[in-house]
């Protein structure tokens, strides 16, 4: 009997955290404040509707280029470009215009498949201004059954409308803007389903569809055909044809030398490995940067001995191993070169690799970290003592990096010096972390304590820095405790023509703080930087 008070303070406190923090996200997600309140065609749609929310994107194409891609969706046609195995049969969506798709006219009906029911009606086309709107309506019983809207309303009904808006923009770009006007009967039963049900459901498919058709739309306006249509080989994985296409190797181990890599890619364009931090975190607390998919073929890996990672003993958790499991990595996913993007550990580690393969290091991106692990293990106390934090908690912070604790004491310490990571920890910055992955995440104890203790006692490749010859991006948060922008200062400073780049408002993790800004500075980085 206990346990129910805990219970329902739990479920309060989630209810109020989606209510407060991820809902207002999701329903928003890449619209601007005038897209979400602003007026919005289609309302004569549903009469008494009330307006949802709004989700947009920018493609780098013009609406003529990006209207038949639209036309063309419907399972028995180009598909939904999102989950294709929710919602389309596991079919692959279209990835080419088909010109046998587009006469699409005001009153067809558009299908889309569900598993467990099949294929079953979903919308139809209600309205179509070409090149510039498209509007779809749907009217369902409870149970998901299609109703005709021209018979009365039963007493109970859910009733939605669903609508593309393409605006043009300078340049020969467009701004997507998908939203619409919702109601139901009874209506507490509509505002229940849209409130609580619907947002999340719909993020999860319709921020894929977005990200899908700009990588599709922009992948078919840089070439000069269009690409065609392929089916994947058996297997996870797809292996690269240059950079064209969509990549994927669904989360998974893979054996590389002596262990067995825990690996995850996706996206498309040319290869960036992703280096997590720690050691004792994994590739799920990277998961922020999967913004960058439309532009690049991200490669998340979890180091030896970290995270799902298994096979080999901590001590084996040596530079030499590291470095050549990523470059084994690299051989086995079949690149000759890629960026390599390293945060905190994951940098130092991409450092000790640019050194030993700098012929297959394209592009390097060091995000908060360092060349001297002093900055860790003597410095970042001090930076805790004169922010105020009390003797105490930097002498856990001292334990912390050099690893004199026991695994008991591990969540117990950093549940002691955790705010310290970020510029203003709040529910918000929790909220947008799990909402990235981060609840998957798999911390271990170990591999940190070996690091503090071996690894990382007396590194430095500070002398070595002038070695490096990729082009090279420094980036730091600002209030940065652990690798604070003195830090930041001495690594670019060492590293011949590298770039620099302080996120203001951000700790030890800007790209889950200021995930925007970082994810600009390295598209902007790696497109101005592009092998030839």
């Amino acid at each position: 009997m206990a346990l129910a008070p805990g219970i329902g303070i739990t479920g309060a406190a989630a209810a109020a955290i989606y209510a407060g923090l991820i809902r207002p996200r999701l329903v928003r997600w890449g619209a601007t404040e005038d897209e979400i309140t602003g007026p919005f065609p289609g309302a004569e749609l549903v009469p008494d509707g009330e307006r949802s929310g709004a989700m947009a994107v920018t493609i780098d194409a013009p609406p003529e280029q990006v209207w038949p891609w639209l036309v063309q969706m419907g399972w028995d046609r180009g598909g939904w470009y999102s989950w294709d195995h929710l919602d389309n049969a596991g079919r692959p969506s279209a990835s080419r215009v088909h010109p046998e798709w587009q006469d699409l006219r005001c009153g067809d009906t558009l299908r889309y498949w569900a598993p467990g029911a099949g294929p079953g009606d979903a919308y139809t086309v209600a309205t179509m201004e070409k090149n510039r709107f498209l509007g779809l309506h749907g009217l369902s019983d409870l149970r998901g059954r299609t109703l005709d809207p021209r018979q009365p309303r039963p007493s109970a009904y859910i009733e939605g409308s669903w609508g593309f808006l393409l605006k043009e923009l300078p340049g020969r770009r467009t701004r997507l803007v998908i939203s619409g006007y919702q109601t139901g009967r009874p209506r507490w039963v509509a505002r229940f389903v849209y409130f609580w049900v619907f947002p999340p459901m719909v993020w999860i498919m319709q921020a894929r569809m977005l990200r899908v058709l700009k990588r599709n739309i922009e992948r078919a306006a840089r070439t000069s055909e269009p690409p065609t249509d392929a089916v994947a080989p058996r297997g996870n994985l797809i292996r690269p044809r240059g950079w064209a296409g969509l990549r994927r190797v669904r989360p998974g181990r893979i054996p590389i030398r002596d262990t067995h890599l825990y690996v995850d890619v996706v996206g498309q364009g040319p290869p960036l490995l992703i280096m997590h931090g720690g050691p004792s975190a994994d590739l799920w607390t990277m998961q922020s940067l999967r913004a960058c998919a439309d532009r690049f073929t991200l490669v998340f890996y979890d180091h030896r001995c970290n995270g799902r990672s298994v096979g080999a003993p901590v001590e084996s958790m040596t530079w030499e191993n590291l470095t050549a499991d990523a470059d084994g990595l690299r051989e086995h996913l079949g690149f000759e070169r890629w960026a390599v993007l390293g945060h905190s550990f994951g940098g130092q580690v991409a450092l000790e690799y640019a050194l030993r393969y700098p012929d297959r290091v394209s592009q390097l991106v060091l995000l908060d970290t360092s060349a001297d692990s002093r900055w860790e293990r003597q410095n970042a106390a001090e930076v805790v003592l004169e922010r105020g934090y009390s003797r105490a908690d930097a002498d856990l912070v001292r334990r912390w990096f050099t690893g004199e604790f026991t695994p008991r004491e591990y969540y117990p310490i950093f549940a002691r010096i955790g705010r310290a990571y970020f510029h203003h920890y709040s529910l918000g910055v929790l909220a947008r972390e799990l909402a990235a992955g981060a609840w998957r995440s798999r911390p271990r104890p170990e591999p940190l304590i070996f690091a503090g203790r071996h690894l990382l006692k007396g590194w430095s490749v500070l002398d070595r820095l002038g070695e490096i010859d990729a082009p090279t991006l420094v980036l730091g948060g600002r209030d940065d405790f652990v690798f604070p922008p003195a830090c930041q200062h001495e690594l670019a400073t060492g590293i011949p023509g590298s770039t620099l780049r302080i996120i203001e408002h951000a700790g030890h993790n800007p790209h889950d703080e200021q995930t925007a800004q970082v994810v600009q500075a390295i598209d902007d980085f790696l497109g101005a930087h592009a092998p030839t």
